[in-house]
């Protein structure tokens, strides 16, 4: 999964796509409001999700997040998500059916209440994109025709826009 576009923002609940970057912050799309804004560096902190990753006992030492949410993505007819209200005792047995090989000693509850938290915002939203849904958009961006500029007019038309 790519995560480079998502941002958690200091004192805002949620999950955020950045639109654009300014030297004094961010523009964020907020998904709770459903609009963009802009969120000052001087007030906030921003988390980029594509920087975080997740301790492991393997031969790597951590795992990025996108591919964490994948495997639980991908994991998710089979093992469906803990609620929020669940036991600390439930959310490491879920986060290690999921992901077996996590450090049990350097990944805390509260990072894997985050984590899953952050999941079920983003899935929820639809901010997730993975790599099979990324692969299929751009092969049907090569392989469909472009559009002809009179169906564009006459949809402009019909929905009342005039180009």
């Amino acid at each position: 999964m790519n995560l480079e576009k998502l941002v958690v923002v200091s004192g805002l609940p949620g999950v955020h796509k950045i639109v654009n970057t300014r030297s004094n912050g961010l523009i964020i799309h907020d998904t709770i409001e459903n609009r963009s804004r802009f969120v000052p560096m001087r007030a906030n902190q921003f988390t980029a999700l594509g920087t975080v990753s997740v301790y492991t006992d393997a031969d790597v030492d951590s795992i990025p997040l996108g591919d964490v949410w994948q495997k639980i993505f991908d994991n998710l007819e089979t093992v469906p998500l803990v609620p929020q209200s669940a036991s600390s005792a439930e959310f490491r047995a879920y986060f290690s059916k999921v992901m077996p090989e996590h450090d049990h000693d350097r990944v805390h509850i509260n990072d894997i209440k985050k984590c899953l938290k952050w999941f079920a915002f983003a899935f929820e939203k639809g901010l997730l994109k993975t790599d099979k849904v990324e692969e299929k958009t751009d092969e049907a961006a090569i392989e469909t025709p472009v559009e002809t500029t009179e169906k564009t007019e006459t949809e402009s038309a019909k929905h009342g826009l005039v180009l």
